[in-house]
């Protein structure tokens, strides 16, 4: 489940970077779990370490309602134009 958020939270991070023209999919993604994640709210946050022209490396985290750094992520990320993704 915190994979799939990491994910959620890096792939959105380049298409809103990029004005909605860049569209993700994810190519690599190693994950670092830190500590257990509670029932409650998590956080997510996302860097765009470097966007490419084909790739971009992205570096997420996942953080609970009290401050406890639950797992953090890096993600290489091919690019696609959104108009040609979204047909």
């Amino acid at each position: 489940m915190l994979s799939a958020m990491l994910d959620d939270t890096m792939g959105p991070a380049v298409f809103v970077m990029t004005e909605g023209r860049l569209y993700t999919t994810t190519i690599t993604m190693t994950v670092n779990f830190l500590a257990p994640a509670k029932p409650g709210p998590i956080t997510g946050e996302a860097t765009v370490t470097q966007l490419g022209k084909t790739i971009a490396f992205v570096e997420g985290r996942l953080t609970s309602a009290e401050g406890t750094l639950l797992a953090t992520a890096s993600s290489s990320i091919r690019l696609v134009e959104a108009a040609r993704a979204l047909r």
